[in-house]
């Protein structure tokens, strides 16, 4: 039998203090027109990886508000990687196939109170067949 390919959707990192350079823009009261800068500030940094490679970083109090929006400060589930359906068992919810650093194991900053059996896709196959 093959051996099942699973991964977690998503792996947290963070928080992490780390250099943000970002566009901040106003409005000057006296001349009424929008001046901007780029700004440099050190911020409270969350990463979150994905299985295929892809990454998101959230950025300081505004960002650990769209991290929590976006639900990825709950414990991600489980996914064969081969069919895409999601599992219950087996496996690293951490492990992206990579070497990390030990800091870099993951955090889960809230378990998912509506976390409840999902049931595995169905697919569709076409056997239809005419003669």
């Amino acid at each position: 039998m093959a051996t099942r390919r699973l991964r977690a959707r998503y792996r947290t990192v963070g928080p992490k203090k780390a250099q943000v350079t970002y566009q901040k823009n106003w409005i000057d009261e006296e001349t009424r027109s929008l001046q901007s800068e780029m700004v440099t500030e050190e911020m409270d940094t969350w990463m979150v990886y994905f299985p295929a490679g892809h990454s998101i970083r959230f950025c300081g109090a505004a960002g650990l508000k769209e991290l929590k929006k976006s639900g990825f400060h709950l414990r991600p589930r489980l996914v064969d990687m081969d069919t895409g359906d999601v599992v219950d068992s087996g496996g690293d919810p951490y492990d992206f196939g990579e070497e990390g650093d030990a800091n870099d194991a993951g955090i889960v900053l809230e378990e998912d109170p509506d976390d409840e059996d999902i049931a595995p896709s169905r697919r569709r196959t076409s056997s239809s067949t005419r003669g």
